[in-house]
């Protein structure tokens, strides 16, 4: 097979250090994969000329909720995977609003790292089936079809998403978080002191604490910290913020 006609990864995102690791975890368990490093804004150009690549993005989603939009024109219908070091609560619910599957975590790709398999695996290898996709789509051969131009990033369109975002992370809930003790977290990420929260709810501040930590454990976001946003990447000022 030529080397044009050959199945292509591309890698991208904000750690150069996560994308070189995942690239070099693809050369050892899939030597016929080709793997490429894109800078985001090459993006759109790679994807126009490599029609068939698959996608994998680099990156902590609940940093980068605008760009994960902008994205979405471009990868309908392509193979596409997230690989984050974080698969918190509020990374599940961006990628779960934008039509993204759940990350795979750092973690689960550590142990099949060169030098770190001991004895035979009985679970597949986390991306497997986000491989089988890209042999696949380099067997099509997919040709002649106009990309899509990525989505327009603004204030308003991300403040809008933020707020569909919150809804959709309120509605699932799990069963052991009420609304109220969600509404107290959010207002703790959003900057607020414990305090101004129990002034604001008539609730001691102990018992916001309380509550803080118990939401954190039930959504496995315990690295979580007051004044964390959870949704960072529309947290920053504004002059800090790429469109």
């Amino acid at each position: 097979m030529s080397r044009e006609g050959m199945p292509l990864v591309l890698t991208a995102g904000d750690d150069w250090t996560l994308s070189a690791a995942v690239r070099g975890l693809i050369s050892a368990q899939w030597p016929e994969v080709i793997t490429k490093d894109a800078a985001p804004e090459e993006i759109p150009a790679l994807l126009a000329r490599f029609p068939q690549a698959g996608v994998l993005l680099c990156l902590r989603p609940h940093e980068h909720l605008p760009w994960l939009d902008s994205l979405c024109p471009l990868l309908w219908g392509r193979a596409v995977r997230v690989v984050s070091p974080t698969v918190w609560y509020s990374d599940r619910m961006v990628l779960s609003c934008l039509g993204y599957r759940r990350a795979v975590s750092t973690d689960a790709l550590s142990g099949w790292l060169p030098g770190r398999r001991a004895g035979k695996r009985k679970e597949a290898h986390p991306l497997s089936g986000f491989m089988a996709e890209v042999v696949r789509g380099a067997e099509k051969r997919r040709g002649g079809q106009e990309l899509p131009v990525p989505g327009r990033m603004s204030r308003t369109r991300t403040a809008r998403l933020v707020r569909e975002v919150q809804k959709e992370s309120q509605r699932m809930l799990p069963a052991q978080v009420t609304a109220r003790q969600w509404f107290i977290l959010c207002r703790l990420t959003d900057g607020m002191k414990g305090g101004q929260v129990a002034a604001l709810t008539g609730l001691q501040e102990k018992t916001v604490s309380l509550y803080r930590r118990h939401v954190l454990c039930a959504l496995g976001m315990e690295e979580v910290k007051s004044g964390m946003p959870l949704y960072r990447g529309v947290m920053v000022r504004e002059s800090l913020q790429r469109y």
